[in-house]
């Protein structure tokens, strides 16, 4: 394969295809919900937050760089498919755009958008090896990303409750998490939960976070009026999948922390589907 191409592909799996298009969309449900219907600030908000998202992860994977050595031996910064400074100049240019398509939609949502730059920075640079300040970080984050969808809409206020969904979808996931990654964070000093407490109390941390998830679930159809619609996804695109990685993670924590966190992927689309829908 000609280094041209290698290098390409590096770049698009560096930037996470799939997690970007996720992060877009959430933005889309917070404009959607909130009644919101121009397709071209619809548009411009899934394009903002993708590329945003996109910042996010390469950053990530710049400050990274040793403990995925260690951790993800395959990821491209890793590997040396992309050369740091290649990967910081290409997050840079999608961070870029990401703003100045958000600034396009409006001052509020520019604001957000260049809040989100710095604190991803933020969390990749510093906050990440603080442990559950961290993962509380990337929890908010993810939450407020809804909200920039939301803000663009005639009502706001009804992007609230599917990013107190996200949040806590996230923070569980992000709890789980330490155990995938507990070999390369030990020996880089980062003090996740796992590493200072071991695998046993993360399991149960995010289990507990998860677990509280699955319990209200319900509860927007029972009494906030949210239709069957979205009782269905709840209960079958998000409950399952969390019981399922949960079943994972308590027979072998570390073992199954890779499989189990990719499951909780689903969740958090269909939870946000749910929304959209009910």
């Amino acid at each position: 394969m000609e280094r041209s191409t290698r290098t390409i592909l590096g770049a698009i799996d560096l930037i996470r295809p799939g997690n970007c298009l996720i992060i877009g969309f959430a933005a889309l449900v917070g404009y959607t919900i909130g009644g919101g219907s121009d397709p071209l600030k619809a548009s411009l908000l899934f394009l903002g937050a993708a590329m945003l998202g996109a910042w996010g992860n390469i950053i990530n994977d710049f400050f990274d760089l040793e403990v995925d050595k260690v951790n993800k031996p395959w990821r491209p910064l890793a590997r040396g498919i992309i050369t740091p400074r290649q990967g910081l100049t290409l997050g840079l240019l999608l961070a870029s755009l990401g703003i100045a398509s958000s600034i396009y939609v409006s001052l509020v949502c520019g604001a957000l958008a260049v809040a989100s730059f710095l604190l991803l920075f933020i969390y990749s640079w510093r906050a990440k090896s603080s442990g559950l300040p961290g993962n509380i970080l990337v929890s908010l984050l993810s939450a407020l990303n809804i909200i920039y969808g939301g803000v663009a809409s005639p009502k706001p206020q009804l992007s609230i409750l599917p990013s107190i969904y996200a949040f806590t979808i996230i923070l569980g996931r992000e709890l789980a998490k330490s155990l995938e990654d507990i070999k390369g964070d030990a020996e880089a000093g980062i003090k996740t939960i796992a590493v200072q407490h071991g695998p046993r109390t993360a399991m149960q941390a995010s289990g507990a976070v998860l677990l509280a998830l699955v319990a209200i679930s319900p509860l927007p159809a029972l009494f906030l009026g949210y239709s069957t619609r979205y009782l269905a996804l709840a209960l079958l695109g998000v409950d399952l999948p969390i019981l399922y990685s949960l079943r994972l993670l308590w027979r072998n924590p570390v073992a199954n922390a890779w499989r189990a966190t990719r499951i909780l992927k689903i969740p958090l689309f269909m939870g946000l589907l749910a929304f959209l829908l009910g």
